[in-house]
């Protein structure tokens, strides 16, 4: 899937292509945040965007047909990215709540997706009812059969249809988006860099609440008993949607610790690996509540609080990979490198291969040149000739970890020289991301740490041998 961007915060134009493994590098306040967070909130969004775009050409078909009957290979055939269009449009339109910030912070921006995807609609099969009261009354039953093009919806009871409530757009858009969208469309989960701030306080970080309580404080009493609705404009918008749903995420894990995802079940080598990073594991103790074990019998368990700051970095990936993922997921993390040292980047960049190669695409922001560079080793690895099996061997690395070149892309933020529009116009530097080389034999050429580590170089070998003799 492709975004392109156009004066969205810090980067002036940017394209950005994900692949199975997907990773941004530059400096501070280059946009990096900006391109991840507008990643995150589309994904999130998209489906609530599309009943938007489909409500009205639902109702024209319906009427038109007489009957809902959708054909979906005439709807959609050679024209997703045509849709996708029109979501970018509307998705602009929510940015400022996806980063909680102004309106006018967003004025000219542009985004703009599509894939490179062929529709298959023949092999899906679909069956969906609306169900109401106590014994559960079918109202109405939407269904594709394999083979079929069409989505049909049947009704079982008319009084639902005439009720202005019913919701029929929403209903049918919901299935287009299972059977037609999804499949370019991934379930995203991510992990901000505020996390480990919220694995110590995420008792308290009741985000409603707080929203509420200073809503509250910020209204006169007289205007709230003309006016209630005024309560919930002041509250909408007050994180970004990334921190917010990492902290609701956490929040939870006491409730969702008993459940085991589909990734663990299908791969639980993986959570072997996660726990030999924090060097232990996660519990849910009656009366304790949640509590780090490290490894090794008769070891005493410590909260949250008591814990490292790796053990609390990295508290809402263990119960992700644990409790939520699944292959066909999008899992965006900011920054892992957060409190790790170079042994445990190394050993998380290894994780983040297996997580690819078990089927969950992987989103990372980072500064870390020990992360980067372990990505390079299990790419060259990949080569699997005669010389790097016998280096594979040596150092351990399982072929679970390897990475062909061909899954990975990276993008650097900085400055790129933008052609002349017109005649007489000079050409521009603008900010954008820049994708960087992969080759199979040496891995990714990432200048921005490159320039950095020669220069601390030079100024070394200065200091140790450029004195006078």
């Amino acid at each position: 899937m492709k975004f392109e961007f156009e004066k969205l915060g810090l980067l002036d134009e940017a394209t950005l292509e994900l692949a199975d493994l997907t990773l941004i590098c530059g400096e501070n306040n280059t946009g990096k945040t900006y391109a991840t967070y507008a990643v995150y909130g589309f994904l999130r969004s998209w489906r609530r965007l599309l009943q938007i775009v489909l409500a009205q050409e639902i109702e024209d078909i319906a009427k038109a047909e007489g009957a809902y009957k959708f054909d979906l290979h005439e709807m959609f055939h050679g024209k997703v990215n045509d849709y996708l269009v029109k979501l970018g449009k509307q998705y602009v339109t929510l940015l400022p709540r996806v980063f909680a910030a102004n309106k006018s912070y967003f004025d000219g921006v542009k985004i703009v997706l599509s894939v490179d995807a062929t529709l298959d609609l023949t092999g899906t099969a679909f069956q969906r009812t609306i169900k109401d009261g106590p014994a559960g009354k079918v109202l109405a039953t939407l269904s594709k059969e394999p083979g079929s093009h069409v989505l049909e919806l049947l009704i079982a009871d008319d009084t639902w249809l005439r009720s202005p409530f019913s919701g029929l757009s929403q209903f049918v858009a919901d299935a287009i988006a299972e059977i037609v969208f999804s499949p370019f469309l991934p379930h995203a989960h991510i992990s901000s860099a505020e996390r480990t701030g919220a694995a110590i306080f995420r008792k308290e970080l009741d985000m409603a609440r707080t929203r509420m309580l200073k809503a509250l404080s910020a209204i006169d009493s007289k205007e709230l008993k003309k006016n209630p609705f005024q309560l919930f404009e002041i509250m909408d918008a007050e994180y970004a949607w990334p921190v917010e749903d990492n902290v609701d995420f956490v929040r939870q894990l006491e409730d969702i610790d008993k459940h085991t995802g589909q990734l663990a079940s299908e791969a639980p080598a993986l959570l072997q690996a996660f726990d030999a990073i924090i060097g232990g594991s996660y519990k849910v103790i009656k009366d304790q509540g949640l509590v780090y074990q490290p490894k090794g019998s008769g070891k005493p368990r410590f909260s949250m609080n008591e814990s490292s700051s790796c053990v609390r970095a990295l508290l809402d990936v263990g119960f992700y990979l644990r409790c939520k993922a699944k292959p066909g997921d999008i899992f965006i993390i900011d920054e892992p490198e957060l409190n790790l040292h170079p042994r445990n980047q190394r050993a998380f960049a290894r994780l983040v291969a297996r997580m690819v190669n078990a089927g969950v695409r992987v989103f990372i922001t980072t500064h870390s040149d020990y992360l980067v560079k372990e990505f390079n080793t299990l790419i060259m690895l990949a080569q699997k000739t005669p010389h790097t099996k016998q280096m594979q061997k040596t150092h351990g690395y399982a072929d679970e970890e390897l990475l062909s070149p061909q899954r990975v892309r990276l993008y650097m933020t900085g400055t790129e020289l933008k052609p002349a529009s017109a005649k007489g116009k000079r050409a521009s530097r603008i900010n954008a991301l820049k994708p960087a080389t992969i080759y199979p034999d040496r891995g990714i050429e990432v200048t921005t740490f490159d320039t950095t580590i020669e220069e601390m170089n030079a100024i070394q070998s200065e200091i140790l041998y450029g004195g006078d003799l």
